[in-house]
């Protein structure tokens, strides 16, 4: 906005020895004129002044008759020069309702020829900048100007910007041209800008990602941070943290992806994103991030890897050869982990057959409630261990075991194996009586007793029994005369069991009567025998 003010009342002062100074009332009738005067040195006008209110400027009064010059040589020092002056304020006149006051400050009277200096002054009296201030001076009447300070063109000096309370000045140098007055008017102009001040900021967005390099399948997390930061100069508006994961990595609620809001970041704020994944398989994955904002920005993460491993457990069973009842039989269990990842805390379970006895755990290992524990600690990628026991069979009966192997993180596996039992057959027999001399006639006692001295059971047991001729059978609770032969069928005789029987008989003759007992069955080849000697005699 540019205002035209009012115009500062002119200058007059005489020339010569008479002079007369004439004043110039403001152009407007709201201003008004404030007149100075004083003294001071005339190359400085203006330094001490002291306003008087007035709308006009005084009448001259009539100047002395000028008196002829005395010598030279007797001419006293020159006296300071008395200076007067003009103000003037814009735009209204009044200098509570105005902004620019222009003052004018020149000699009260000057010598025609001599040189002279006279000064406009400016200054800003308002609260606000003044821009392009621009003093008009119209050339004075009688006045020969020798220089203007600062320069200007056609009488318009632009003085700039004056900040709240500066003053600046134009200084005017010569002299008057004849005797007379010297008469000028100074008007003024500026203007007035309304600014404004609009911050220039640029955002900017960096964001850097972190993973668990290492995580075990199914068994250790899978955590992973998203960090941004606004690193520019002002606020990032509508910030986004984006995320698709790989292939095989989910979050913990299943989801493949997330965008989470992070809304608005100041200069120098961030904001971390943490999240939780689980992968549903094994293998590498690499994964980068995603942030946007407002305006455009859009920042990528650095890469991060994952690698999900998991140990894979494998066990397998080799059994001796068969077993005899009571003797050991061994095993050879044999534990290894094929996966990519430790298997700690490893074990082997192995349930024992309902009347086996462990003859040999191996060392380590113990023993409770019908199972055998094998301790085989942390398993690393590719390990084997072999662990060797030992059971005995109290039976013939199939010593059938199973072992289940586990691990920290792995997967269980089990397996059985089975070694046979054998027993081998075997009879002990005898026949026996009570007294070895008797006499003839009298009902004597034998014994007969088979005992299964094998692991397995004797079936359709007999014993037979040959008596001499002069030896007459009488009673047995048990057996009975076929084809000429006393037989005991004991049928089956169970391990260790003893089968055992009488018989009565009577001697006919007098002498050494041998008693002959023959055992078969169908576990043993071999007939056992086993003899009994009497000698019976006379009475």
């Amino acid at each position: 906005m540019k205002i035209t003010t009012l115009s500062l009342a002119s200058l007059a002062f005489a020339a010569g020895a008479a002079f007369s100074l004439i004043g110039c009332e403001s152009q407007s009738s709201a201003g008004y004129d404030d007149n100075y005067s004083g003294t001071a040195p005339h190359a400085h006008p203006g330094a001490d002044y002291h306003p008087k209110a007035t709308t006009k400027a005084e009448a001259p009064k009539a100047a002395a008759k000028a008196e002829a010059p005395k010598a030279a040589a007797a001419a006293p020092a020159p006296k300071a020069a008395a200076t007067t002056g003009n103000v003037q304020y814009f735009p209204t006149g009044d200098r509570n309702s105005s902004a620019l006051m222009l003052e004018k400050i020149y000699p009260a009277q000057v010598t025609v020829g001599q040189p002279f200096d006279y000064v406009i002054k400016a200054t800003n009296i308002g609260g606000a900048t003044l821009n392009n201030v621009l003093v008009n001076e119209a050339a004075p009447t009688n006045f020969t100007v020798a220089s203007v300070t600062p320069t200007g063109a056609n009488g318009q000096y632009n003085l700039g910007n004056l900040n709240p309370g500066e003053s600046k000045t134009i200084t005017f140098k010569g002299s008057a041209a004849g005797l007379g007055t010297i008469a000028s008017c100074a008007s003024a102009t500026y203007s007035l800008a309304l600014c404004s001040t609009i911050n220039v900021v640029q955002p900017a967005l960096t964001i850097s990602k972190t993973i668990t390099p290492e995580a075990i399948l199914n068994c250790t997390p899978i955590n992973m941070t998203v960090e941004v930061k606004n690193t520019g100069s002002g606020v990032a508006s509508n910030v986004h943290v984006k995320d698709t994961l790989p292939a095989g990595l989910t979050l913990d609620n299943g989801q493949t992806s997330f965008d989470d809001v992070i809304g608005d970041l100041a200069p120098g704020a961030s904001k971390t994103v943490s999240k939780t994944l689980k992968a549903t398989k094994t293998g590498s994955y690499e994964n980068v991030a995603n942030a946007t904002a407002d305006g455009n920005l859009n920042v990528t993460s650095n890469k991060v890897t994952t690698v999900v491993k998991q140990p894979v457990l494998a066990i397998e069973c080799k059994p001796g050869s068969q077993a005899m009842v009571g003797r050991d039989a061994c095993y050879d269990l044999t534990i290894r982990n094929t996966g990519n990842a430790v298997s700690k805390n490893t074990k082997v379970a192995v349930t024992l057959p309902a009347g086996a006895t462990v003859s040999n755990a191996g060392s380590g290992n113990a023993l409770s409630a019908g199972s055998l524990v094998f301790s085989g600690g942390d398993l690393a990628p590719g390990a084997t261990q072999t662990m060797r026991f030992c059971l005995k069979a109290a039976s013939i009966a199939p010593l059938n075991i199973s072992a289940v192997l586990t691990g920290d993180c792995a997967a269980q596996v089990a397996t059985n194996c089975t070694i046979n039992v054998y027993g081998v057959a075997d009879i002990g027999t005898t026949v026996t009586d009570e007294d070895g001399v008797v006499a003839l006639g009298e009902p004597h006692a034998y014994q007969v007793e088979v005992k299964n001295q094998g692991q397995i059971p004797l079936t359709n047991t007999k014993m037979t029994v040959t008596i001499p001729a002069g030896l007459e059978f009488v009673s047995s609770p048990l057996a009975k005369m076929e084809g000429g032969k006393l037989v005991f069928n004991f049928g089956t005789v169970a391990p260790g069991a003893v089968m055992k029987s009488t018989f009565i008989a009577k001697a006919t003759k007098a002498g050494e009567l041998l008693v002959i007992g023959e055992t078969t069955c169908a576990e043993v080849k071999t007939p056992v025998r086993d003899d009994e000697l009497t000698t019976f005699i006379e009475k």
